[in-house]
């Protein structure tokens, strides 16, 4: 009876991580809710600003040899938000979405340090979600989806109307296309309990947006911008 009892004991111990760790697990029927800081920190490459089709070179004159420009975008951090349905033990469907994201785009090349345009944006993503088996507390998980980013409120920067209107370009008004496309996932939840757990992603969004300045007098500016950011969350949830 003794060896019997330290046996159970022992088989016991075994089975205690594993026990523990399937009640931290998801179930079927579950919902998860996330909620915390999301960074979007664009991997923009733009290519040059055309004027009316053509680059427009500055430095020796319009339209004339000298150096091209192009834009680049800043990061940005606000309240992130996502809201997942189990279907089954492993598989999630999963929808995220945040507060506005303000960027402000920026010139590079010869338009170096000139702010061009401030803008809002909202990156709706539906995605499918696989969660590996409970590591003890740890369930690292990855996904895939689809993103269509919302591009509103554009506007010029009364610093690029100026300039602008050195050149004989006036009341440009900006718009930015909005986008489809693909979005991967990489994260990790650490269970604190049967409820509560902590939170860290990262993912890559396909972001392409061709950006549009019309101006009274028939001129327009584009250029095309694959902005491609990384997304980086450390978030609070909650399963029911």
């Amino acid at each position: 009876m003794k060896k019997l009892s330290v046996a159970m004991s022992l088989a016991a111990a075994v089975a205690a991580p594993s026990v523990f760790a399937d009640s931290l697990g998801y179930k079927p029927g579950q919902w998860v809710v996330r909620a915390g800081a999301t960074q979007v920190e664009p991997r923009e490459d733009s290519d040059d600003i055309k004027l009316n089709g053509s680059v427009l070179m500055l430095g020796g004159g319009l339209l004339t040899p000298g150096q091209s420009s192009s834009v680049g975008i800043n990061s940005d951090t606000q309240l992130g938000l996502t809201v997942e349905y189990m279907l089954t033990e492993n598989w999630g469907v999963e929808l995220l979405a945040a507060k506005p994201f303000e960027h402000t785009a920026s010139g590079k090349g010869y338009i170096q340090g000139l702010d061009v345009a401030d803008f809002k944006h909202l990156p709706p993503t539906l995605s499918a979600v696989y969660h590996f088996s409970p590591l003890g507390a740890l369930q690292p998980y990855v996904g895939a989806g689809i993103n269509y980013t919302f591009i509103y409120d554009e506007k010029l920067t009364p610093e690029a109307e100026a300039t602008f209107a050195s050149l004989g370009l006036n009341n440009g008004k900006m718009k930015l296309d909005d986008s489809i496309g693909v979005a991967l996932q990489a994260g990790v939840d650490y269970h604190v309990d049967e409820h509560w757990l902590v939170n860290a992603s990262v993912r890559w969004i396909d972001i392409d947006t061709e950006a549009k300045i019309q101006f009274s007098s028939g001129d327009k500016l584009t250029t095309d911008i694959e902005v491609d950011p990384m997304v980086y969350t450390l978030s609070v949830g909650y399963k029911f």
